[in-house]
């Protein structure tokens, strides 16, 4: 149930949309200081939910990762994020949300031409998540076309011939439904760096 009065009210109760952005909710300084808060740990090589071998990992996710919950550093990013997820989900989705109890800090390597092809974020079966993925949310902490070149955020809504460019920019947070097809795109120069959160709750119904 909506908690607040919107003045298209068509388009909140008719329209799904693929994604959907907020810009600016974190400063350059913040960004910066984003940056040195992931900095402060090693990162780790990423890996995907079933079993593959190095070989086959490496043909679909190249990147580095590594997860950050809430503490005295992160307790701000955490305040921000929350507040930002509210007002896009009360407007754009309306999702029966419960959380979220980590992001992921990512980088995606030119030297390895970092990567992750098409897949969704969604987790289908048994699995040790409690709850289902609903909403996800990338927000790029770093300049594309200066901090790296590639790395394209697509989405494939159901053409995959034609996959839907997804505008990146510095401190723009992009969200989209979890069970929405996407990829990141080799980088070819520079570090492409990002935050990944999924927003959980209960299933689809």
């Amino acid at each position: 149930m909506y908690k607040t009065i919107y003045n298209n009210p068509e388009e909140r109760s008719l329209v799904t949309y693929s994604w959907a952005y907020w810009d600016n909710a974190f400063s350059d300084e913040e960004l910066s200081k984003i940056e040195s808060v992931c900095s402060l740990e090693k990162t780790e090589n990423a890996t995907v939910i079933g079993e593959l071998d190095e070989k086959e990992l490496k043909k679909i996710r190249k990147s580095q990762i590594k997860f950050y919950n809430r503490n005295e550093n992160t307790d701000w990013i955490f305040e921000k994020f929350n507040s930002v997820i509210m007002q896009i989900n009360e407007r754009f989705y309306n999702y029966n949300l419960n959380g979220y109890e980590s992001f992921q800090y990512t980088e995606y390597h030119s030297t390895e031409k970092g990567k992750y092809d098409w897949h969704m974020d969604i987790v289908h079966g048994a699995t040790k998540y409690n709850q289902t993925r609903k909403l996800s949310c990338v927000l790029c902490i770093s300049e594309p076309n200066k901090d790296f070149f590639g790395g394209e955020f697509q989405i494939n809504t159901g053409n995959e011939k034609k996959p839907e460019d997804v505008l990146l920019k510095k401190g723009r947070i992009i969200f989209f439904p979890s069970y929405i097809i996407h990829r990141v795109k080799p980088v070819t120069q520079g570090i492409r760096k990002s935050i990944v959160i999924w927003v959980t709750g209960p299933k689809f119904v």
